[in-house]
């Protein structure tokens, strides 16, 4: 869809619609930010975790601390995924996007803060083992850095949305914002 003018044919006529992947890049620069800054409080807090809980449930029925960077790490690797277009995670029909879009990632997006109980796909699921601190911190750097990579590619090439398999066509910006408040989610359940 075109974007209309306030008087088609008018050579510095402004847009009356603007599309969401139209944004700056300043956007997305403010999205890495959040993320990096929430991914290194959540290391910070994981560090901070005595090695004899480490590999123990923070609640009964909850991941260990080790799983829970683990499953960090493997969403934001995820995230990478779905942005390159990978739709190995599932997907549902076009048609239907419109749905978790407005209720899961715009809903998320606009309070700022990530659902509890809230069951992701599998392919967002910590390993069974509990690795070590070093290896998940590892894990979550190479994914945070790739997924800055790429998504900084993009703004370069003017590509500012993409379309995601369950939530349809969404900012990159927003998608890393998700992404930061998925971090500063489990960051909290390291504090219990």
């Amino acid at each position: 869809m075109r974007a209309r003018t306030q008087s088609e044919g008018q050579p510095h006529a402004r847009p009356l619609i603007t599309h969401t992947h139209e944004i700056p890049v300043s956007a997305l620069e403010d999205a890495i930010a959040e993320n990096r800054e929430a991914a290194t409080r959540l290391l910070a807090t994981a560090r901070g975790v005595a090695k004899e809980k480490w590999a123990q449930p923070v609640a009964p029925g909850k991941w260990s601390p080790a799983q829970i960077l683990d499953h960090v790490a493997a969403a934001t690797e995820v995230a990478l995924k779905a942005i390159k277009g990978d739709t190995s995670m599932g997907s549902i029909p076009r048609f239907l996007r419109f749905i978790p879009r407005t209720f899961g990632f715009n809903a998320t997006i606009k309070k700022g803060k990530f659902p509890e109980k809230q069951r992701g796909p599998a392919a967002f699921a910590p390993s069974t083992g509990h690795p070590s601190y070093e290896a998940g911190k590892l894990r979550l750097e190479n994914a945070l850095t790739a997924l800055e990579q790429h998504t900084r590619e993009l703004a370069k090439a003017g590509t500012h949305s993409f379309e995601h398999s369950f939530f349809g066509r969404v900012t990159v910006a927003d998608y890393v914002r998700f992404g930061a408040l998925h971090m500063v989610h489990h960051e909290k359940q390291l504090h219990s």
